[in-house]
Protein backbone atom coordinates (compact mmCIF):
# COMPACT_ATOMS: atom_id res chain seq x y z
CA UNK A 1 0.00 0.00 0.00
CA UNK A 2 1.08 3.35 -0.90
CA UNK A 3 1.49 5.74 2.15
CA UNK A 4 -0.36 8.61 1.92
CA UNK A 5 0.99 11.98 -0.04
CA UNK A 6 0.55 13.43 -3.78
CA UNK A 7 2.58 11.47 -6.24
CA UNK A 8 3.38 13.38 -9.48
CA UNK A 9 4.59 12.80 -12.51
CA UNK A 10 7.00 15.06 -14.82
CA UNK A 11 7.23 13.63 -18.05
CA UNK A 12 10.09 15.30 -20.05
CA UNK A 13 10.12 16.62 -23.70
CA UNK A 14 11.93 14.90 -26.94
CA UNK A 15 9.72 14.42 -29.58
CA UNK A 16 9.61 10.91 -30.79
CA UNK A 17 11.73 9.76 -28.27
CA UNK A 18 9.21 10.93 -25.27
CA UNK A 19 6.72 7.96 -27.09
CA UNK A 20 8.91 6.25 -24.65
CA UNK A 21 6.20 8.09 -21.82
CA UNK A 22 3.35 5.54 -23.41
CA UNK A 23 5.27 2.73 -22.42
CA UNK A 24 6.07 3.91 -18.84
CA UNK A 25 2.22 4.30 -18.20
CA UNK A 26 1.61 1.34 -19.44
CA UNK A 27 3.54 -0.01 -17.01
CA UNK A 28 2.01 1.97 -14.28
CA UNK A 29 -1.50 0.79 -15.24
CA UNK A 30 -0.84 -2.47 -15.58
CA UNK A 31 1.13 -2.83 -11.51
CA UNK A 32 -1.21 0.02 -10.05
CA UNK A 33 1.54 2.82 -9.47
CA UNK A 34 -0.73 5.52 -8.41
CA UNK A 35 -0.58 9.02 -9.81
CA UNK A 36 -2.30 12.12 -8.64
CA UNK A 37 -1.56 14.72 -10.88
CA UNK A 38 0.93 15.54 -13.93
CA UNK A 39 3.44 18.42 -15.58
CA UNK A 40 4.85 18.24 -18.78
CA UNK A 41 6.67 19.44 -21.53
CA UNK A 42 6.53 18.86 -25.11
CA UNK A 43 5.97 15.32 -25.85
CA UNK A 44 5.47 15.11 -22.19
CA UNK A 45 2.71 17.51 -22.42
CA UNK A 46 0.94 15.70 -25.35
CA UNK A 47 1.12 12.36 -23.67
CA UNK A 48 0.79 13.80 -19.99
CA UNK A 49 -2.76 15.51 -21.07
CA UNK A 50 -4.08 12.39 -22.94
CA UNK A 51 -3.54 10.60 -20.41
CA UNK A 52 -5.17 13.15 -17.73
CA UNK A 53 -8.34 13.12 -19.82
CA UNK A 54 -8.94 9.70 -19.94
CA UNK A 55 -7.28 8.37 -22.89
CA UNK A 56 -5.71 4.88 -22.16
CA UNK A 57 -1.88 4.17 -22.59
CA UNK A 58 -2.54 1.49 -25.18
CA UNK A 59 -4.93 3.69 -26.72
CA UNK A 60 -2.31 6.40 -27.55
CA UNK A 61 0.17 3.33 -28.82
CA UNK A 62 -2.60 2.35 -30.85
CA UNK A 63 -2.67 5.73 -32.13
CA UNK A 64 0.77 5.90 -32.91
CA UNK A 65 1.21 2.61 -35.02
CA UNK A 66 -1.82 3.79 -37.17
CA UNK A 67 0.21 7.00 -37.92
CA UNK A 68 3.31 5.59 -38.19
CA UNK A 69 4.47 5.94 -41.32
CA UNK A 70 6.48 8.73 -42.44
CA UNK A 71 3.67 9.94 -45.16
CA UNK A 72 1.14 10.38 -42.65
CA UNK A 73 3.08 12.47 -40.62
CA UNK A 74 3.75 14.50 -43.71
CA UNK A 75 0.56 15.20 -43.76
CA UNK A 76 0.52 17.01 -40.90
CA UNK A 77 2.88 19.26 -41.69
CA UNK A 78 1.95 22.92 -43.98
CA UNK A 79 4.85 24.46 -44.67
CA UNK A 80 4.72 28.51 -44.05
CA UNK A 81 7.70 31.08 -45.10
CA UNK A 82 8.26 32.84 -42.27
CA UNK A 83 11.23 33.78 -40.08
CA UNK A 84 9.72 32.54 -36.98
CA UNK A 85 8.85 28.47 -38.09
CA UNK A 86 8.56 27.15 -40.92
CA UNK A 87 5.54 25.31 -39.97
CA UNK A 88 2.21 27.01 -39.69
CA UNK A 89 1.28 24.25 -37.40
CA UNK A 90 -2.93 24.30 -38.16
CA UNK A 91 -2.51 20.96 -39.57
CA UNK A 92 -1.49 19.41 -36.10
CA UNK A 93 -3.78 21.62 -34.07
CA UNK A 94 -6.65 19.69 -35.96
CA UNK A 95 -5.07 16.60 -35.69
CA UNK A 96 -4.47 17.31 -31.38
CA UNK A 97 -8.48 18.28 -31.51
CA UNK A 98 -8.98 15.17 -32.66
CA UNK A 99 -7.30 13.50 -29.94
CA UNK A 100 -7.82 15.62 -27.09
CA UNK A 101 -11.23 17.54 -28.02
CA UNK A 102 -11.47 20.87 -29.45
CA UNK A 103 -13.12 22.47 -26.34
CA UNK A 104 -11.99 19.66 -23.58
CA UNK A 105 -10.52 22.06 -20.66
CA UNK A 106 -8.25 22.01 -18.03
CA UNK A 107 -11.21 21.42 -15.38
CA UNK A 108 -12.57 18.88 -17.53
CA UNK A 109 -9.43 16.47 -17.12
CA UNK A 110 -9.55 13.58 -14.43
CA UNK A 111 -6.52 14.55 -13.25
CA UNK A 112 -4.90 17.47 -12.54
CA UNK A 113 -2.20 18.73 -15.26
CA UNK A 114 0.19 21.36 -15.84
CA UNK A 115 1.84 22.04 -19.90
CA UNK A 116 5.38 24.39 -19.59
CA UNK A 117 5.99 26.51 -22.36
CA UNK A 118 8.46 29.15 -22.94
CA UNK A 119 7.72 33.13 -23.24
CA UNK A 120 10.23 34.25 -26.27
CA UNK A 121 9.33 37.75 -25.38
CA UNK A 122 10.32 37.98 -21.68
CA UNK A 123 12.67 34.77 -22.04
CA UNK A 124 10.62 32.95 -19.14
CA UNK A 125 8.69 29.70 -18.08
CA UNK A 126 4.90 30.03 -18.51
CA UNK A 127 3.21 27.20 -16.46
CA UNK A 128 -0.13 26.73 -18.76
CA UNK A 129 -3.50 25.53 -16.23
CA UNK A 130 -5.98 26.85 -18.00
CA UNK A 131 -8.04 27.36 -20.72
CA UNK A 132 -8.30 24.27 -23.92
CA UNK A 133 -5.86 22.14 -23.39
CA UNK A 134 -5.51 21.88 -27.06
CA UNK A 135 -4.72 25.24 -27.62
CA UNK A 136 -1.62 24.53 -24.62
CA UNK A 137 -0.05 21.03 -25.76
CA UNK A 138 0.12 23.46 -29.64
CA UNK A 139 2.18 25.45 -27.55
CA UNK A 140 4.45 23.15 -25.45
CA UNK A 141 5.50 21.41 -28.65
CA UNK A 142 6.71 24.24 -31.07
CA UNK A 143 9.70 23.72 -31.12
CA UNK A 144 11.38 26.85 -32.03
CA UNK A 145 12.41 27.54 -35.83
CA UNK A 146 10.41 24.59 -36.43
CA UNK A 147 6.65 25.41 -35.64
CA UNK A 148 5.35 28.87 -35.48
CA UNK A 149 5.41 30.73 -31.59
CA UNK A 150 1.48 30.53 -30.03
CA UNK A 151 0.43 34.16 -29.60
CA UNK A 152 -1.50 34.69 -26.35
CA UNK A 153 -2.13 37.03 -23.72
CA UNK A 154 0.66 38.91 -25.28
CA UNK A 155 2.92 36.29 -24.91
CA UNK A 156 5.10 34.31 -28.14
CA UNK A 157 4.55 30.53 -26.41
CA UNK A 158 7.25 27.46 -27.93
CA UNK A 159 8.64 24.74 -26.45
CA UNK A 160 8.71 24.36 -22.84
CA UNK A 161 11.97 22.53 -23.34
CA UNK A 162 13.90 25.59 -23.42
CA UNK A 163 13.57 26.29 -20.37
CA UNK A 164 12.60 23.29 -18.29
CA UNK A 165 12.24 20.07 -19.51
CA UNK A 166 11.31 17.84 -17.04
CA UNK A 167 9.16 19.62 -14.99
CA UNK A 168 9.82 18.37 -11.28
CA UNK A 169 9.81 21.91 -10.15
CA UNK A 170 6.14 22.60 -11.58
CA UNK A 171 4.68 18.84 -9.97
CA UNK A 172 6.22 20.38 -6.84
CA UNK A 173 4.02 23.61 -6.75
CA UNK A 174 0.87 21.66 -8.25
CA UNK A 175 1.32 19.77 -4.39
CA UNK A 176 3.03 16.51 -5.46
CA UNK A 177 5.04 14.99 -2.32
CA UNK A 178 6.97 12.59 -4.16
CA UNK A 179 7.81 13.07 -8.15
CA UNK A 180 8.63 10.43 -10.48
CA UNK A 181 10.46 12.32 -13.32
CA UNK A 182 10.51 10.50 -16.81
CA UNK A 183 13.75 11.82 -18.77
CA UNK A 184 13.94 10.44 -22.51
CA UNK A 185 16.63 13.01 -23.83
CA UNK A 186 20.09 12.24 -23.31
CA UNK A 187 21.58 13.13 -20.55
CA UNK A 188 25.12 14.41 -21.44
CA UNK A 189 26.36 14.84 -17.74
CA UNK A 190 27.22 11.05 -17.17
CA UNK A 191 30.12 11.59 -19.53
CA UNK A 192 33.58 12.90 -18.95
CA UNK A 193 35.72 14.87 -20.74
CA UNK A 194 38.43 12.77 -22.80
CA UNK A 195 37.32 9.41 -21.17
CA UNK A 196 34.91 6.68 -23.26
CA UNK A 197 31.34 8.20 -23.82
CA UNK A 198 28.71 6.80 -21.42
CA UNK A 199 26.05 8.90 -23.51
CA UNK A 200 26.16 8.79 -26.83
CA UNK A 201 24.84 11.90 -29.66
CA UNK A 202 22.37 11.44 -31.14
CA UNK A 203 22.54 10.71 -35.24
CA UNK A 204 20.03 11.99 -37.47
CA UNK A 205 20.00 10.57 -40.71
CA UNK A 206 20.19 12.98 -44.03
CA UNK A 207 20.84 16.16 -41.98
CA UNK A 208 24.54 18.14 -43.35
CA UNK A 209 26.93 17.86 -40.99
CA UNK A 210 26.81 21.36 -39.72
CA UNK A 211 22.86 21.73 -39.05
CA UNK A 212 23.82 17.95 -36.88
CA UNK A 213 26.26 20.14 -34.91
CA UNK A 214 24.40 23.11 -33.84
CA UNK A 215 21.23 20.24 -32.82
CA UNK A 216 23.80 18.64 -30.94
CA UNK A 217 24.96 21.97 -28.80
CA UNK A 218 21.41 22.61 -28.25
CA UNK A 219 20.48 19.19 -26.91
CA UNK A 220 24.15 19.49 -24.29
CA UNK A 221 22.87 22.77 -23.42
CA UNK A 222 18.84 21.59 -22.38
CA UNK A 223 20.95 18.70 -20.92
CA UNK A 224 23.10 20.82 -18.51
CA UNK A 225 20.41 22.39 -17.61
CA UNK A 226 17.99 19.83 -16.62
CA UNK A 227 21.15 18.29 -15.16
CA UNK A 228 21.00 21.99 -13.11
CA UNK A 229 17.17 21.76 -12.62
CA UNK A 230 16.98 18.38 -11.17
CA UNK A 231 20.10 18.49 -9.07
CA UNK A 232 17.92 21.75 -7.45
CA UNK A 233 14.37 19.87 -7.04
CA UNK A 234 15.83 16.28 -7.25
CA UNK A 235 12.23 13.86 -7.99
CA UNK A 236 11.74 10.99 -5.70
CA UNK A 237 12.44 8.52 -8.37
CA UNK A 238 13.99 9.44 -12.29
CA UNK A 239 13.29 7.29 -14.97
CA UNK A 240 15.80 7.22 -18.07
CA UNK A 241 14.97 4.57 -20.95
CA UNK A 242 17.87 3.50 -22.49
CA UNK A 243 16.48 5.17 -26.34
CA UNK A 244 18.82 4.63 -29.88
CA UNK A 245 20.89 7.49 -30.88
CA UNK A 246 18.75 7.43 -34.49
CA UNK A 247 16.20 8.85 -32.51
CA UNK A 248 15.59 12.45 -32.11
CA UNK A 249 12.98 14.46 -32.04
CA UNK A 250 11.89 14.95 -35.06
CA UNK A 251 13.29 11.55 -36.39
CA UNK A 252 11.35 8.24 -35.25
CA UNK A 253 8.00 8.89 -35.36
CA UNK A 254 7.82 5.84 -37.71
CA UNK A 255 8.97 3.05 -35.20
CA UNK A 256 6.42 4.22 -32.40
CA UNK A 257 6.01 0.03 -31.12
CA UNK A 258 10.44 0.07 -30.59
CA UNK A 259 10.22 3.12 -28.66
CA UNK A 260 7.79 2.48 -26.42
CA UNK A 261 8.52 -1.09 -25.68
CA UNK A 262 11.86 0.47 -24.34
CA UNK A 263 9.73 2.94 -22.25
CA UNK A 264 8.04 -0.36 -21.14
CA UNK A 265 11.40 -2.30 -20.14
CA UNK A 266 12.44 0.86 -18.27
CA UNK A 267 9.88 1.03 -15.71
CA UNK A 268 9.10 -3.00 -15.61
CA UNK A 269 12.90 -3.16 -14.58
CA UNK A 270 12.85 -0.20 -11.99
CA UNK A 271 9.25 -1.65 -10.46
CA UNK A 272 10.90 -2.90 -7.69
CA UNK A 273 13.00 0.09 -6.85
CA UNK A 274 10.05 2.63 -7.76
CA UNK A 275 7.86 0.66 -5.01
CA UNK A 276 9.92 0.85 -2.30
CA UNK A 277 10.74 4.54 -2.87
CA UNK A 278 6.66 5.15 -3.26
CA UNK A 279 6.41 3.29 0.35
CA UNK A 280 4.54 0.11 -0.89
Amino acid sequence: MVEKGKIGLALGGGGARGLAHIGVLKVFERHGIPIDLIAGTSMGGLVGALYASGVKPEDMEKEMVRRGRVTEWVKLVDFTISTRGIVKGARIYDHLAMLLGKDLTFDDLRLPLSVVSTDLRSGREVVLQQGKIVDAVRATISIPLVFLPVERDGMKLVDGGVVNNVPVSVARQMGAQKVIAVDVLPAFSQNQPGEALVVQPLKTPGVPRPVRDTWHVILVMISELTTMRLREDRPEFILRPSLPTNTDVLVGFDRPVDIIRLGEECAEAALPELREVLGG
